[in-house]
């Protein structure tokens, strides 16, 4: 049954994701794709049993009158892109990084209120069912009921060497900013997430390959609002243990007053309550799609959403908060100093 209309622009090295999740939810019908390369967008369709291609967005969104479009190209594009859309009053979803600067994507998000359209990042991290378990743990209070720390160490070991990153996303190699922008982004949103807002950062950032422009590694402090305190330990340069290093990026310990959660690199969860055993936590996970099929359940996501008229999670407004956190970190690396955040209507803003 194919209730809801959609197009997608974008045939680069991640949409393969979102089209192998559009093909497995029954409701959605992709009638067409767009890309500026017609010979990969061809395959891509060819692959999927999309019937139509097109060179151009805007002709496209004219002639297929779609319900929605799923953006997945550059950030410099997300912009004018989604003015499209919204012009023709269309739902969007488009992926992240929103846009180049924080400006920028507040445009964007502007924009989809003024027109009245639903609009939804993709941000498929906290959409990981371990990170939903974990949700799921700390609001039953199964670790207390006050959070102490979130610790993350990830290591993805694809970028190191002159060839860093070429074989499978190579514009990696001329962002001037990197691990925070592309990558630690995921984590500023999945710590919200999981533990409220924030109220500081402080964070030290390093460029170990020289053959890159950005930074490839950090350590950031979180201090949140409800008291707990959260640090990112991200490195796209060293390797970490597991074969795979791309299923969950790295290892998580979640700590409360009660107890303590760890997800080792395997997807594995486990809680240790005080004074008590580590016991392994029983919950479905599978090695299908990307990071256990988080694209697939961010996409179910925003298609519940449309069908109930039901609030996106990674809404506009709630997706500027993890983007201006991420601009304080970077101002944090720089001041080499904390950066504080102070909550005005609803929305984090820096406080030098």
């Amino acid at each position: 049954m194919h209730d809801i209309k959609g197009v997608v622009v974008g045939a680069g090295y991640f949409s393969q994701f979102h089209y192998d999740a559009w093909s497995r939810i029954n409701e959605v019908d992709i009638r067409a794709i767009c890309d500026l390369n017609e010979d990969k967008a061809q395959e891509v369709a060819e692959k999927w049993g999309i019937p139509r291609v097109y060179k151009n967005a805007g002709e496209m969104l004219d002639k297929e009158k779609p319900d929605f479009v799923d953006i997945i190209t550059p950030p410099s594009t997300h912009l004018e892109l989604t003015k499209l859309a919204a012009d023709l009053h269309v739902s969007v979803i488009c992926q992240k990084p929103l846009a180049p600067t924080y400006e920028e994507a507040k445009s964007l998000v502007d924009y989809t209120k003024e027109a009245g359209i639903r609009f939804m990042v993709h941000e498929n991290w906290r959409f990981q069912p371990w990170y939903r378990q974990i949700k799921r743990m700390i609001d039953a209070g199964e670790i207390g009921e006050h959070l102490h720390t979130l610790y993350s160490r990830m290591r993805t070991g694809d970028g190191w060497g002159k060839d860093a990153y070429l074989d499978r996303q190579p514009y990696f190699r001329t962002m001037p900013r990197l691990l925070i922008y592309e990558t630690g982004i995921h984590f500023i949103d999945t710590y919200r997430y999981l533990a409220g807002e924030v109220d500081s950062v402080y964070a030290r950032l390093k460029q170990f390959n020289k053959e890159i422009k950005g930074e490839d590694a950090g350590i950031v402090q979180f201090n949140f609002s409800s008291g707990a305190m959260g640090l990112y330990d991200g490195n796209r340069y060293n390797e970490s243990i597991y074969a795979d290093n791309r299923y969950t990026f790295g290892e998580v310990t979640v700590e409360g007053n009660g107890g303590t959660l760890r997800l080792d690199g395997k997807g594995n969860l486990s809680i240790q309550k005080l004074g008590e055993p580590v016991k392994p936590v029983e919950y479905e996970h599978h090695r299908k799609g990307f990071a256990g099929d988080s694209v697939y359940f961010t996409q179910m996501h925003f298609l519940n959403g449309l069908i109930n008229d039901s609030p996106f999670e990674t809404n506009g407004p709630n997706y500027l908060r993890s983007l201006n956190i991420q601009e304080a970190i970077y101002k944090s690396a720089e001041k080499n100093s904390v950066v504080r955040m102070k909550t005005v209507k609803s929305r984090n803003k820096i406080v030098d």
